[in-house]
């Protein structure tokens, strides 16, 4: 059985952390939000957790070469949350 660890809360605030440390980010992977953001996540949920986001239509990602990682960036939905320009 899963437990549930901080509520709705708690998802509400990793995901603006999230959205912000993709703003903030030149190159925003998922390691790179596991470092800045979840720590304590493995990456393989870091991942699901960006691709939710991603459905959601608050992210998307741009072209990656093979053996490259996915490059996370802000939609314009995202972008309207934070008055972001351009």
């Amino acid at each position: 059985m899963r437990r549930n660890c901080g509520g709705k809360g708690r998802v509400i605030s990793v995901g603006v952390d999230v959205l912000l440390a993709v703003k903030n980010t030149d190159v925003a992977t998922a390691s790179e939000i596991q470092l800045q953001v979840m720590p304590l996540e493995n990456i393989r949920s870091v991942q699901r957790y960006l691709n939710s986001l991603v459905q959601a239509e608050l992210l998307y990602t741009g072209r990656s070469k093979i053996g490259e990682a996915k490059r996370y960036y802000l939609t314009g939905k995202a972008k309207q949350l934070f008055g972001v320009k351009g």
